[in-house]
């Protein structure tokens, strides 16, 4: 796991592309302070080189990738490569980057794992390819030079690299299938820039201007990063399941999708038999477990208490025998704490735990960072909770813990997916099922309001569609008019006939979860630990689990039914058989209420007038902000956000 960056000079030569590389790679130093390596790219020759951080030990190799010169601006470059390092397989300097085949021919800066690779490598060798490290990083440009761009096909994992090719004088860029690893790119007539994270691009070759399109998006449909140009103009996300190629002569980019995950779209089918597809399924998790446990430094766990960390838990004290360490976000509140869960699950492997006990005090005093780290503004202060765990894995010098990211949007986790649900039974077993399953799951009334918005609401005119928003939630009602009627035409027709297995899918791809996969990576790399995350990468699991009709997921008005089945033996009854899915909660109309005096003043920003009326917030603070007993609608904290986004990323 690392962070990657690079400029590239697309008329002349570019004299300060040293520096502004190392500008950039310095902004993302979090993601791997263990090392740093850069490539430098003339017009015939490239020269591998070093800075303040790369280790002595790589200095003094004799590998084929060493840096041979210190960093140093200089002119005739067309580009440069660089690397910072978090040392997780081959930790010694074989496994320093950038790194190079034998003929110096094929470089790559790569951040992510490839958790298939001593597989890829046996089947390489047998076609002929040699290996000098013990790296997944040699075994992606072994597969580049074997099967080309085809080669990510094979992978099982996620990643986000860049090849520099010198013979075709070409970068070919690629990510993985669900965005678990981060990419991004500014290009203009000038230069190709890239890097992990956008901040990389601000403080290297961007200015912090405020893409309003996505803001809106962000307000009216809680939407984050949908579109190619996210939250900041001119920087460009590279989506997942896609590659690229750059032709260093031309400037000419290409960009493909090379991946569509299939899944089924069959309500039910007389072939599926419950018992062989949950050991299926639990034989397919346990595999995707074990190859996420590869690492040559130690592998611990978050464990929130529900059912998909829980499973991760009980999954590795399964495939080894023994426990672990485990890393719980804690709350005096009962109804919203979930660690004696965490406790069961943790018990029940003979693990060790470790708890945080996040307060709003805290989240104060880390609100900047935790709004910097994340690059763009957040939902609520439950991405605070999952900060506070990497915290306290780092603060425990581990570097790698697995997460149960993913499992909801696989499985049918999330209270909305009710919805589509109902409506399959519906549809396919008549108006008795239908209100059966509906009255058992409390769902009848949420079911007949969520219908009209998704099938009427769509045919309003825009004006009258956007009122019903502003209707709907009172915050709304502090966004700038002009800024709202601007960007009336983003309010879209939403498609109202999805099925189950349809939603999942769309929250499965470039949506909903891609969203918590760039909290996840922000929160844990900000702390230089890399989360790994079986169900929203293993290919394996996730296409199989796609793959299965949709009656047999939620059964009954039961959530994750079938993963329920799978996962006995692996997770303690006890929580398995949980109705009372929390969900990271945190008491957020609490937190918001007791910090609301400190934060005020970000509501004295000038440059917020473009887009909030920052007046009616003022002269109705109180009101909006000291509401600690009201229930927790997940939206108030979003203006404390966007506001602390606007004044961190402009002082930055």
């Amino acid at each position: 796991m690392c962070g990657i960056a690079g400029i590239i000079a697309l008329n002349n030569e570019g004299a300060d592309l040293a520096a502004t590389a190392r500008v950039m790679n310095d902004t993302i130093r979090h993601r791997g302070p263990d090392g740093e390596g850069y490539l430098l790219i003339g017009k015939s020759e490239v020269i591998p080189a070093f800075a303040k951080d790369t280790q002595q030990s790589v200095i003094n190799s004799s590998i084929p990738h060493k840096p041979v010169m210190a960093l140093e601006s200089r002119g005739g470059l067309k580009g440069v490569l660089a690397h910072r390092r978090l040392s997780i397989i081959d930790i010694g300097a074989t496994g320093h980057q950038p790194l190079c085949n034998s003929a110096q021919t094929l470089w790559i800066v790569y951040n992510g794992e490839i958790y298939n690779y001593i597989e890829l490598r046996e089947e390489l060798m047998k076609a002929g390819h040699k290996f000098h490290t013990s790296s997944d990083t040699e075994v992606i440009l072994a597969a580049y030079a074997e099967w080309g761009y085809e080669c990510v096909n094979r992978f099982n994992g996620m990643w986000a690299f860049v090849i520099y090719d010198k013979n075709k004088k070409q970068l070919f860029a690629s990510r993985d299938r669900f965005g678990v690893k981060p990419f991004y790119y500014c290009k203009d007539k000038e230069k190709f820039a890239f890097a992990s994270e956008q901040k990389a691009l601000l403080a290297g070759v961007a200015d912090f201007k405020p893409n309003e399109k996505a803001i809106f998006d962000y307000w009216l449909f809680a939407a984050m990063e949908e579109e190619e140009e996210g939250m900041f103009k001119g920087i460009y996300e590279l989506f997942p399941a896609h590659s690229l190629t750059l032709n260093l002569e031309t400037g000419e980019l290409k960009k493909w999708k090379y991946y569509t995950l299939p899944y089924s779209n069959k309500y039910s089918d007389t072939n599926f038999n419950l018992a062989e597809s949950a050991e299926k399924i639990q034989s397919l998790f346990l595999d995707s477990v074990r190859l996420r446990l590869r690492s040559d430094v130690e592998v611990a766990s978050c464990l929130s208490g529900g059912l998909d960390s829980s499973s991760i838990v009980g999954a590795i004290y399964k495939l080894t025998g023994k426990g672990l360490n485990t890393f719980t976000t804690a709350f005096d509140d009962a109804g919203i704490d979930e660690s004696p869960w965490a406790k069961l699950a943790s018990d029940y492997t003979h693990s060790h735990a470790h708890y945080t006990f996040p307060s709003s005090t805290e989240l104060l005093k880390d609100m900047q960072d935790l709004i910097y780290c994340q690059d763009i503004p957040i939902w609520s202060t439950s991405t605070y909770a999952q900060f506070r765990v990497m915290r306290l894995i780092k603060e425990n010098g581990i570097k790698v813990a697995l997460d149960g990211q993913g499992g909801d949007e696989l499985f049918a986790g999330y209270g909305n997916y009710y919805f589509y649900y109902l409506r399959d039974v519906l549809k396919k077993q008549g108006v008795s099922s239908f209100l059966k399953n509906a009255n058992t799951t409390g769902q009848l009334k949420r079911y007949f309001s969520q219908l009209v918005i998704k099938k009427y609401l769509s045919n309003l005119p825009l004006g009258q569609q956007l009122a019903v928003h502003l209707k709907i939630h009172p915050e709304l009602k502090y966004l700038n008019r002009d800024f709202l009627q601007r960007n009336i035409q983003r309010v879209k027709k939403e498609k109202d006939n999805y099925t189950l297995n349809e939603a999942l899918h769309k929250d499965f791809d470039n949506s909903l979860l891609k969203c918590y996969l760039k909290c996840e990576d922000r929160c844990s790399m900000w702390h230089s630990v890399e989360s790994r995350t079986p169900f929203s990468d293993d290919i394996n699991l996730i296409e199989y689990v796609f793959s299965l009709p949709s009656s047999v997921k939620v059964v009954n008005g039961e959530l994750k039914s079938l993963m329920r089945k799978a996962m006995r033996g692996i997770t303690p009854d006890a929580i398995l058989d949980r109705q009372d899915k929390k969900g990271y909660m945190t008491p957020n109309r609490q937190w918001i209420a007791e910090i609301r005096n400190e934060v005020r003043y970000l509501f004295e920003n000038p440059a917020l007038a473009e887009y909030l009326d920052t007046k009616s917030i003022l002269r109705d603070y109180e009101s909006l902000f000291n509401q600690p007993h009201k229930p927790d609608d997940g939206r108030i904290f979003k203006l404390i956000a966007f506001a602390q986004w606007v004044g961190v990323f402009e002082k930055n």
